[in-house]
């Protein structure tokens, strides 16, 4: 058991860091909100007060995730030596094999020959990244609760960070990510989904 928390812990801190950054936001808000709540006599009046932060939580997650996945990687100084540099190595920044890069994390991990931060750290925290949205969309956008919309708006929205970050020239373009991310929305889309959890989120005037 120690071993596989030394593994984790040691694999994930990019994954800890933005998970504590995203806390560090989420639980002052939360509060704030329930403390809020309990001053308003209306139900009506809750859920406006609960929607309306929770939209901003929404908001503020959406920069955070361009500025991690665009701005802040982006060289604006050298642009256009990044960008020629980044076309000359084309076949090394993308990978449009599906499953490809994750047989490559998985062997990493498994012959542990780079250590296990990187592979952990970009198969789990892929996986990771886009779960929010599963909450988000469905709970602000009632059309989004449909499985097959909520799936296809993530899957054109991850095709094109992709392609904007191929465009820029500030990150690989991978087939694999969007199918790591795809695959973390999905499985929380299904989970939020059991009789119990959509109780609650109505009791917490989510929906």
């Amino acid at each position: 058991l120690w071993q596989i928390f030394i593994i984790y812990s040691s694999g994930m801190q990019h994954v800890t860091h933005g998970l504590l950054l995203i806390a560090g936001v989420c639980v002052p808000l939360m509060l704030g909100t329930y403390l809020l709540t309990r001053s308003m006599a209306e139900a009506a009046d809750r859920r406006r007060a609960v929607r309306a932060s929770f939209f901003a939580l929404f908001v503020f997650y959406c920069a955070a995730l361009v500025g991690a996945l665009i701005i802040s990687r982006v060289d604006y100084q050298a642009f256009a030596e990044t960008k020629a540099a980044y076309w000359k190595n084309f076949d090394l920044m993308t990978n449009f094999n599906p499953l490809e890069t994750v047989r490559l994390y998985i062997n990493a991990i498994k012959y542990n020959y780079i250590g296990m931060e990187i592979p952990l750290s970009n198969l789990v925290g892929n996986a990771m990244l886009f779960m929010p949205m599963a909450v988000f969309l469905p709970c602000l956008f009632r059309p989004m609760q449909k499985l097959w919309l909520f799936a296809l708006t993530m899957f054109l929205l991850l095709v094109a960070v992709e392609a904007l970050q191929l465009l820029l020239a500030c990150g690989s373009c991978d087939v694999d990510d969007v199918l790591l991310n795809l695959a973390g929305t999905l499985i929380v889309f299904g989970i939020l989904k059991l009789p119990f959890l959509q109780r609650l989120l109505r009791q917490l005037y989510l929906l």
